[in-house]
């Protein structure tokens, strides 16, 4: 089940905020947890048992971890935690092909490769189930709730794609205004976030996988640069559109959810990127290894290998290739030149600054489609093919029939890469008349763009979250 399914609009959802209305903090959790159990058993129920036993262990060692007073123990059921973790993610992630001996009706026996599915939002999960060990093992949670921890790791809200949020995050709002001005705000985040992935992810991705699965001997100039932007535009609204789901759904329920995209294409550095691309797995990997790292607060040479250290990670998170090692290790590359040149800060005049951006928009665009083609060969291939003076043309008709059949939904999403929304919203707040009219305005586009999203699903036009095989 996905949260774009019309099962999941109209029946479990609707049924979920019904049986949350039953009286009680305690059988509120409990139906929360439920919920969650019937959401993930609908998602990936061959892989149900196996979420129920690590978050039974994890359960049980973020008890122990906050009672037992004796450290050397407590870092033996940390490392012990983690370690069941970390296997079972590298196991699915890396080495899920496994090889069983076949025999059929007698016939010739012999090696097959059995690819094993990935647990739904397996690495969220781990990452979550880290950051409670970790927490209770540092003092920063001093009361580990069995059912307030086992919500927290599995709150369908969050399961399959984040955002990584904290223990401390799975503590619901007081009720009164405070609870019905956060269910409103979470109807708002779920009905953007669903008319970003569908109107705007959803159609841009048609574009990115034709060009992207086209020949590339005779790949024009311009179908390469339109097949990589669309990407980089559809991966945007696609992660944040979930993001934003994920947040109203929370909201819904009474719970806070963190932020996880801030604008990212409006950055003036590549640093300043990550700082608003997925800002809660950059969080992550701040506070549980770059920091214990030593941070920057240690000399030039250890400050480039923690950095080295936390790019590699964060490259082999995302995939098993070397186009992902790559990826993430030109980005170590990068960050570590702008600390040494100090860059943008060393660009006094505001042109300078602004010209800045177009290299580092370039390169963000470079790496999208080396994540894209999941194959470094493939990756660079395409990215020769977006360089004038090669051989391929600079463009052909494919290129133009493309642009002009979506170029609506093109130009939308470059605007809502920008802050327009938030702007003319803080304007009108300085007005009572003009709030009025733009609240009113906000319900009748979101009643407008929900029904023309659902009216895509029914047709068939759904894609998977970009993220779920994470």
């Amino acid at each position: 089940m996905s949260m774009t399914d019309l099962g999941f609009l109209f029946v479990f959802l609707p049924a979920a905020l019904l049986l949350y209305l039953l009286p009680g903090k305690r059988v509120k959790q409990m139906v929360l947890l439920a919920v969650s159990l019937v959401f993930y058993a609908a998602g990936s129920r061959f892989h149900l048992a196996l979420i129920l036993l690590l978050t039974g262990m994890d359960v049980l060692l973020s008890a122990l971890l906050v009672k037992m007073p004796a450290k050397g123990s407590r870092k033996v059921l940390l490392w012990a935690g983690v370690g069941v973790h970390l296997a079972v993610l590298i196991f699915y992630k890396y080495f899920s092909a496994l090889p069983v001996v076949t025999a059929i009706f007698g016939e010739q026996s012999g090696l097959t490769f059995v690819n094993l599915a990935m647990p739904l939002g397996l690495s969220f999960f781990t990452f979550k189930a880290i950051s409670l060990l970790a927490d209770c093992y540092r003092g920063r949670v001093t009361e580990a709730d069995p059912l307030r921890a086992a919500l927290y790791l599995t709150f369908f809200g969050q399961i399959q794609s984040g955002p990584l949020s904290r223990y401390s995050d799975m503590d619901s709002c007081a009720g009164g205004k405070e609870r019905l001005s956060l269910f409103g705000n979470g109807m708002y985040r779920f009905l953007c976030g669903f008319s970003k992935k569908i109107l705007l992810a959803n159609v841009l991705a048609k574009v990115t996988g034709e060009v992207f699965a086209a020949p590339q001997a005779d790949m024009s100039v311009s179908l390469a640069w339109l097949g990589a932007v669309c990407y980089s535009l559809q991966l945007y609204f696609d992660f944040s559109g979930y993001s934003d789901m994920a947040v109203g759904v929370s909201n819904l329920f009474g719970y806070q959810c963190p932020e996880n995209f801030n604008y990212p294409y409006m950055t003036a550095s590549i640093a300043e990127f990550w700082r608003r691309w997925h800002m809660t797995l950059g969080a992550w990997f701040r506070d549980y290894i770059y920091i214990p790292l030593g941070g920057s607060r240690v000399g030039r040479a250890r400050l480039y290998f923690n950095l080295f250290a936390v790019w590699l990670l964060t490259g082999i998170w995302h995939g098993s290739t070397w186009a992902f090692v790559f990826w993430g290790l030109t980005y170590f590359v990068l960050i570590a030149l702008e600390k040494t040149f100090d860059l943008p800060g060393r660009l006094k005049q505001r042109w300078a600054r602004m010209l800045y951006r177009i290299p580092v928009l370039l390169l963000i665009n470079f790496e999208w489609v080396i994540f894209r083609a999941g194959d470094l060969k493939a990756g660079l291939r395409f990215i020769r093919n977006m360089l004038p003076g090669v051989v391929n043309p600079l463009a052909d008709f494919r290129a133009a029939f493309l642009l002009r059949d979506n170029l609506f939904f093109i130009v939308a999403a470059v605007l809502l890469c920008f802050p327009i929304v938030p702007a003319v919203q803080k304007r009108c707040e300085k007005n009572a008349a003009a709030e009025t009219v733009w609240n009113a305005a906000q319900i009748v586009v979101l009643a407008v763009l929900f029904i023309w999203s659902v009216s895509f699903v029914v047709a068939g036009q759904n894609n998977p979250f970009a993220y779920a095989n994470f």
